[in-house]
């Protein structure tokens, strides 16, 4: 394989998101993006795309708008459908991108076709010999999450390598309750598949155990660890003046400190457990210059519960300020401009908002269980997720005590150089070529 070029198929469906300002911009898809780009680096590989046929029409417009993904004529990109059903998608699609906002006939009837077509499709999926035939020269196919197509799948001469994040709907699922299975079919859809012969990375030693332990159609040879990184937008920013800008534009008081959390709104990321004791911390020590601002999409379902504990905090509600959705070249500027980032997380696969906050210099508080003792090492205060008083007094030791917070920022920042995806990036083509 040394002088051979690896002929490498990559699962770019998630990339399809880049101009989808939401929830679905979270973490699957940043690991989709950021594994794609450092491989359009690499000189040793050929790469060539393929894409869920719902978001198919979708990636060729990302491709068509985002020149950090290189250039749209040099790249590859094959759908895992039939024609047919590619048109629907590309009704699906048009429909969508229309520019008027009217609920018109057309777009009924596109919406109309396309439904249909999908489920029909999804529920009497059958071979395809077109996705077969553009596929059989590939040596690996690589998925940053989700399954392999059926005719991926089939292909014997093809290795097949697929990124496990987390088992959350294994571990969590109490948490979640009976719409565990609804909301992570995702997930389940992978674990119907894991078998022996097909290879694994696993986003911390944590993933990795958990897989091992509650999947056992897993071969524990073939899954590896691989650290992920942090996108270069995360860095140290120094510039006050464009601090003050970014927390005027997401009305955040400039007067105030602010401890700062950013993770999609949802239970897992304990976020009411952060904020009841950033209030008793408050009421605690007398403090009135200090504000909790959560950044971040949401979980529907979750939102409303969130939204009455904040209500019930009466006086105090007014602490908590919710900024929604953070443009990606703000991000640096709200996390370098807090006091503290809190990440209280109950259980995480690797915990990509704590390496990005310690890439930014901002100091971190998080959980000492599951992957996230891995990621912040002695770079911060880890807390247990579930104990008032040790979050409490986390708060305190990161507010008064300005030294620590400096140490914690250093610390940050010299730990962050471990992680990058370019490291990622490096093991996985190197355990692909050892395989082929």
């Amino acid at each position: 394989m040394s002088e051979k070029k690896l002929k490498l198929l990559y699962d770019a469906s998630f990339i399809s998101f880049l101009l989808d300002k939401s929830a679905k911009r979270s973490g699957i898809f940043f690991v989709a993006y950021n594994l794609y780009r450092e491989l359009l680096k690499k000189d040793d590989i050929e790469l060539t795309l393929y894409c869920n046929y719902r978001r198919y029409w979708y990636l060729k417009d990302v491709l068509a708008n985002c020149k950090e993904l290189g250039n749209n004529e040099q790249i590859k990109v094959i759908c895992d459908t039939n024609a047919l059903l590619s048109f629907c998608s590309y009704l699906n699609y048009i429909s969508q991108k229309r520019s008027d906002k009217k609920d018109n006939f057309a777009k009924k009837v596109a919406r109309f076709i396309t439904y249909r077509a999908f489920k029909i499709y999804d529920k009497f999926a059958t071979y395809d010999r077109s996705f077969e035939t553009k596929i059989k020269d590939f040596d690996a196919c690589l998925s940053p999450f989700g399954v392999f197509p059926m005719e991926i799948r089939k292909n014997k001469k093809l290795k097949r390598f697929l990124f496990l994040h987390d088992a959350i709907p294994i571990i969590m699922k109490n948490l979640y309750g009976e719409e565990c299975f609804k909301d992570f079919k995702g997930f389940y859809d992978i674990v119907e598949t894991i078998n022996k012969q097909d290879y694994y990375f696993a986003d911390s030693i944590s993933t990795r155990n958990d897989f091992i332990k509650y999947v056992p159609s897993i071969n524990p040879e073939n899954i590896k660890v691989t650290y992920l990184g942090a996108n270069e937008n995360f860095y140290h920013e120094e510039n006050i003046e464009k601090i003050n800008k970014v927390k005027a534009k997401y009305n955040i008081p400039l007067d105030k400190k602010y401890n700062f959390s950013l993770c999609s709104l949802e239970p897992r990321k304990n976020l009411i457990f952060a904020i009841k004791n950033f209030i008793e911390f408050i009421k605690k020590n007398n403090i009135d210059d200090f504000v909790f601002v959560l950044g971040g999409g949401h979980w529907d379902k979750f939102l409303t519960l969130l939204e009455k504990e904040i209500d019930d905090l009466d006086d105090y509600k007014d602490k908590i300020l919710k900024i929604g959705y953070v443009d990606d070249e703000d991000l640096a500027a709200l996390f370098s401009g807090a006091e503290m980032f809190v990440y209280p997380s109950v259980y995480e696969g690797f915990g990509m908002p704590v390496l990005e906050a310690m890439q930014c210099g901002c100091p971190v508080i998080t959980s000492n269980v599951s992957s996230l003792p891995e990621v912040i090492g002695d770079a911060g205060i880890q807390i247990d997720p579930y104990k008032n008083e040790e979050l409490v007094e986390a708060y305190e030791k990161m507010y008064f005590d300005e030294n620590f917070r400096k140490e914690c920022s250093q610390k940050g920042l010299e730990r962050a150089k471990n992680f990058s995806w370019e490291k990622c990036v490096n093991k996985v083509l190197a355990v692909m070529k050892s395989k082929i």
